[in-house]
């Protein structure tokens, strides 16, 4: 029995072949699908979680610069825009020179989102919302210790406000912007 063989070079030819055309058969591997932003908020429930929080801690922060005599006014930028920044310290200061001391602290008495996106709009909003505060148990004293409150102060006070991504250096959500809505004896939101 006679057994061909064929030449090394043919038989390494022939590997490299078949090799080729398996690589051939193979497909490419796909490219990745671009990365998206995922939602800011997928759902209310998440938008309001995220701007009633944001709003307590603006209290926080603001509350806590005014009972230490408005010194460091610019701890608050971390929790608001910086067009509501300048506005904020504006307001902070004055209330520190002119002598005045906060006691007591203001209460969230409930919170209400008229607008959520997904995705923030022009202006850099992902929330428009409403806040009723309590400010019952806060009293603003001058220099003597003397209450400056009006006896007909109303008992609470709505704010309205947008709520954005916060920047470098910020919480993950700001204020951007927060006007007086309502005052009265009870909520209005």
């Amino acid at each position: 029995m006679s057994t061909t063989s064929l030449p090394r070079t043919t038989s390494a030819l022939a590997l490299t072949m078949g090799l080729l055309a398996l690589t051939a058969c193979t497909e490419a591997e796909p490219a990745p699908p671009p990365r998206s932003t995922p939602p800011v908020f997928e759902n209310e429930e998440q938008a309001l979680a995220a701007v009633t929080e944001t709003y307590q801690e603006f209290m926080r922060i603001s509350n806590t610069i005014l009972i230490e005599g408005g010194v460091e006014v610019e701890r608050i930028d971390v929790i608001v825009g910086d067009e509501l920044a300048e506005f904020e310290h504006g307001s902070l200061i004055e209330l520190a020179t002119a002598g005045k001391t906060l006691v007591g602290a203001p209460t969230l008495v409930s919170t209400r989102i008229s607008e959520w996106y997904s995705s923030p709009d022009s202006l850099g909003v992902v929330a428009k919302a409403k806040s009723c505060i309590d400010l019952s148990s806060v009293d603003v004293l001058d220099a003597a210790g003397n209450s400056t409150v009006r006896p007909d102060r109303p008992r609470t006070r709505t704010w309205a406000y947008d709520v954005g991504v916060g920047g470098a250096g910020q919480a993950g959500f700001v204020l951007l912007d927060h006007d007086v809505d309502a005052e009265g004896e009870s909520c209005e939101i």
